[in-house]
């Protein structure tokens, strides 16, 4: 088959869990006989002009055909908040490169930066669409469902007060955001209505606000057009439910992850002094590095641990300077960071346990995954995916999301106990990338033969 894997950004210039996804399925697609190409976002800062915002590359023999994305008008489409979603832009060059290269079988694994006017392409066209949601971009516009605050969200109200209200957070001088954040929901509300109710307009702050609050329509909209959804986590299926993202093509889907990364049996060392944890991941707040970092700063020194922070020091600056302050004189604490994915198996086997202390729900981690092909048990916040893939006392621990003391308290123990460790190390094999491969090969053959059944039927 024909292949089109899309993802809102890729490698070499990004290398998160949804990119190493992407790229461990297109190799895999293409080691069982299928013809692969990739479809990335890439955030530029410098201006471009519309004709420039595509080009394309190679990497690890794949063709990656890319967009140029910056938060500015481009074409006709001046409403910048609109585009989130809905990037007519984008979408007319999409429709284009689908009629020239007519893949047999389209594959979201991302939409942001390009948006969901992918959907209608594929769908007016009648080209096959498979989605693997792997965050809450759709439900969130934010993506990662946390309140200014950092406290959990389930999603838009009613009228989209909360989103409103973070946006501005986000987005406007603090002396706007200070008047907004203390005008009553019932205001915030009436106002949003009666915008509602307006003829929609192109530009300025009422058409930024009319985008927001009809985004969940378009991308529900959107949804129900994608010939089979493959969703990772419970976690995701029920909050995409609860939205109203609604679809009888809607299956519960892990996914697989690439095992022959030099996983080995570890060895039980019982008898070494420190015990050696790990954090892997974007050093950003919301993976909750921090809260990991104070928890190690409040026991001892006497304490017999060791952590080793993995992540770009550079992405996020200003939270990552924020982190050595608090870690600043603790010479238990190394920041190490980043190293190819091709050695993941030989990190995890350095470490003794890996811990996973994010503050919002997750998906499901891929670095979790790798844990567990490596027998390294995992400390994880009591939140969302993660909780679906680590079972306590069983497999790995939890804690309560953010609680410094907990998560303190649980590696002292473990330091005081590498019997325990041992114990924790025992968990069963995730799916392998192959295995994944071929149930997504199953899904593309079946959502290929229905199109051809109904074509034929008319």
């Amino acid at each position: 088959m024909k292949l089109l894997l899309t993802v809102h950004q890729f490698y070499p210039d990004s290398t998160g869990g949804t990119e190493t996804l992407t790229l461990d399925t297109a190799k895999e697609l293409r080691r069982q006989g299928h013809e692969v190409t990739i479809f990335a976002g890439f955030h530029t800062k410098r201006p471009l002009r519309d004709e420039e915002r595509f080009d394309s590359y190679e990497y690890c023999g794949f063709r990656v055909e890319r967009f140029y994305h910056h938060r500015v008008p481009m074409g006709q489409q001046e409403n910048i908040a609109e585009a989130e979603h809905n990037n007519t832009f984008f979408g007319e060059y999409f429709t284009g490169y689908l009629k020239r290269v007519r893949p047999d079988v389209v594959h979201f694994f991302h939409m942001l930066r390009m948006s969901a006017s992918m959907v209608d392409a594929c769908y007016r066209l009648g080209v096959p669409t498979v989605m693997t949601p792997t965050d809450f971009w759709l439900v969130c516009p934010t993506i990662q469902l946390l309140l200014p605050n950092n406290s959990l969200c389930t999603g838009p109200d009613v009228n989209s007060v909360n989103c409103l209200r973070h946006i501005v957070s986000l987005s406007q001088p603090r002396s706007i955001d200070s008047v907004f954040s203390i005008a009553p929901d019932w205001l915030v509300a009436g106002a949003v209505q009666a915008v509602r109710r307006m003829p929609r307009v192109s530009k300025g702050p009422i058409s930024h606000i009319q985008a927001l609050v009809h985004r969940s329509e378009f991308l529900r909209n959107c949804f129900r057009k994608i010939d089979r959804v493959l969703v990772p986590s419970r976690i995701l299926e029920r909050t995409l439910k609860q939205n109203g993202y609604v679809s009888d093509n809607m299956v519960v889907s892990p996914y697989g992850i690439d095992l022959s990364h030099s996983y080995t049996e570890r060895v039980f060392r019982g008898n070494e002094r420190c015990l050696r944890l790990g954090f892997i991941g974007t050093l950003y707040k919301h993976k909750g590095a921090h809260v990991l970092i104070e928890a190690i700063r409040s026991l001892p020194q006497s304490e017999a641990i060791e952590l080793k922070v993995y992540g770009d020091a550079g992405q996020f600056p200003t939270y990552v300077r924020e982190l050595k302050q608090v870690a600043e004189g603790d010479s238990r604490i190394e920041f190490c960071g980043t190293f190819p994915n091709s050695q993941i198996g030989a990190i995890l086997a350095s470490l003794d346990v890996l811990v996973v202390p994010s503050i919002w729900y997750e998906n499901t981690p891929l670095v979790i995954y790798s844990a567990q092909a490596a027998g390294c048990p995992v400390i994880a916040s009591n939140l969302g995916g993660m909780s679906e893939v680590v079972r306590h006392n069983d497999n790995g621990l939890l804690f309560s999301p953010g609680a410094v003391s907990e998560l303190a308290s649980i590696i002292a123990q473990l330091a005081r106990n590498r019997e325990r460790v041992w114990q924790l190390s025992r968990a069963n094999k995730p799916k392998s990338i192959s295995d994944y491969a071929k149930e997504l090969t199953q899904v593309y053959a079946d959502i290929v033969r229905q199109k051809r059944e109904v074509r034929c039927a008319v």
